[in-house]
């Protein structure tokens, strides 16, 4: 059975630090929704700040620390607010989103040592674009039926796997 939303976003802060167990796709696709919404959202108030045209028209330029310090200095206290605010959601979301992950590749029978290799290859010039590409496609496939070596299918009908 399909997560909902909201029960989606409640498994993903509820297993916070659990690599443990399977996550269907639902689970996994409804946590980066939300995840992307709120940057998003808060994203365009760093845009509708004072500054905060000229903040995102200059982010391609910026090399060093110094080039964001004077972008960030000339962008309104709105603005400011809003990135404290990405930032502070991208940190409380960090270790359950490889949390998720790690679960992600349980239903699709693979170790969450998978996460690190996508990771690592991510950070390569080129490949990381493949990798990229190649673990979305890969979070799109059903996990495998029926339990594997990581647990009961999350999508078997009696299957109480978070409650």
């Amino acid at each position: 059975m399909m997560l909902s939303f909201g029960e989606a976003v409640r498994q993903f802060y509820g297993n916070y630090t659990n690599p443990e167990g399977r996550a269907q796709r639902s689970a996994f696709w409804w946590a980066q929704l939300y995840q992307t919404i709120l940057v998003v959202v808060l994203g365009i108030v760093i845009l509708m700040a004072d500054g905060g045209p000229a903040f995102f028209e200059g982010l391609t330029e910026i090399v060093t620390l110094e080039d964001f310090t004077k972008k960030w200095a000339a962008l309104g206290p709105s603005g400011k607010a809003a990135g404290y605010c990405i930032m502070a959601f991208s940190l409380v979301n960090f270790l359950p989103g490889i949390m998720l992950s790690i679960r992600r590749f349980h239903d699709l029978d693979r170790s969450g040592w998978w996460v690190f290799g996508f990771f690592l290859a991510g950070n390569l010039p080129v490949i990381g674009i493949l990798a990229s590409l190649g673990n979305f496609i890969w979070f799109m496939i059903q996990g495998t039926e029926g339990s594997n070596k990581y647990g009961q299918d999350p999508l078997a009908p009696n299957s109480d796997m978070f409650d």
